[in-house]
């Protein structure tokens, strides 16, 4: 993974995935809140709530890193950080402010270098963990999007680069773990229907 990220700066691919699931979050109405998603675990309340949690644990990591090279002192945070609170409308509306801090929070070249610990996954350099949210934004995008009936609004360039970003993914998925058992695609098919199989998702999903 190292080698394959080590000089990699997915900043733009990142905001352009973090739009996209914005532009998705944008057209849920609060009483869509409980609806199925692709996420057997989460209704889609759940979901939006995980990615405030994520978008705010994601920027605080990024700020402290910079912090402690600053000062040469480290400051770790504990998994309560990354808890996602509500899954009502307060949440929902907070989604917005939370994506502008992630990208605020690495657009420092600097950052892509330094250490940062995401959630029980690890320690590893800014530029890892942009990629680890751009790869989850991109497909939650795609969940957000389809629990409202909406269409598949992955572009295929996205979906090619995330793609060659697969040792991101873990092969072993257990039953408690945090992605689904692979989905098999067609090896011809279009790319982002390739990802979905691979981060668990059937292609043909929709709720609403």
């Amino acid at each position: 993974m190292a080698s394959l990220l080590s000089d990699l700066d997915l900043r733009a691919e990142d905001r352009a995935a973090t739009d996209l699931c914005r532009s998705a979050v944008e057209l849920v109405r609060p009483n869509q809140l409980d609806l199925p998603t692709p996420c057997a675990k989460w209704n889609l309340g759940e979901l939006i709530a995980h990615l405030v949690a994520e978008n705010r644990g994601f920027a605080t990591i990024a700020v402290a890193a910079s912090r402690s090279a600053q000062k040469g002192d480290a400051v770790r945070f504990g998994l309560g950080m990354w808890r996602p609170g509500p899954p009502d409308e307060i949440t929902l509306a907070r989604f917005g402010a939370t994506s502008e801090a992630v990208g605020a929070a690495y657009a420092d070249d600097a950052v892509l270098d330094l250490p940062v610990e995401v959630r029980e996954f690890g320690t590893f350099p800014g530029r890892v963990a942009v990629a680890m949210h751009f790869v989850d934004y991109l497909v939650h995008g795609w969940d957000v999007a389809r629990s409202i009936g909406r269409p598949n609004p992955i572009p295929e360039d996205l979906a090619e680069i995330a793609l060659r970003l697969g040792t991101l993914i873990p092969a072993e998925r257990p039953d408690d773990g945090v992605f689904a058992p692979v989905v098999p695609t067609d090896p011809d098919a279009p790319a982002s229907e390739r990802l979905l199989g691979l981060v668990g998702r059937d292609p043909k999903w929709s709720g609403a």
